[in-house]
């Protein structure tokens, strides 16, 4: 129970809530909002307790960007392969 506490406490006194934070607001494993530990330089998920570094950070904005590029072009072949499948049933 002291140990929660202290961590609490440790996290309290000296973290900034990554809220402002576009890349990775919350964590990836269990969705609880990242802290930034200016004493480790790192973002902390107070929840399960996963580290992440801030190239970490950068590496998962840019899969979610090359994720999403992929999805739209899946849409856009798809909406291609649906139009040409209409005009040549005429």
């Amino acid at each position: 129970m002291q140990l929660n506490s202290a961590r609490n406490d440790m996290f309290n006194s000296c973290a900034i809530e990554a809220k402002d934070d576009p890349g990775l607001p919350y964590c990836r494993e269990c969705g609880a909002k990242i802290i930034y530990d200016r004493n480790t330089r790192s973002y902390v998920c107070p929840g399960c307790g996963l580290i992440y570094t801030p190239q970490d950070l950068v590496v998962e904005a840019r899969r979610g960007v090359e994720m999403g590029v992929a999805e739209e072009k899946k849409k856009r072949k798809y909406a291609e392969y649906l139009e040409w499948w209409a005009s040549s049933k005429k």
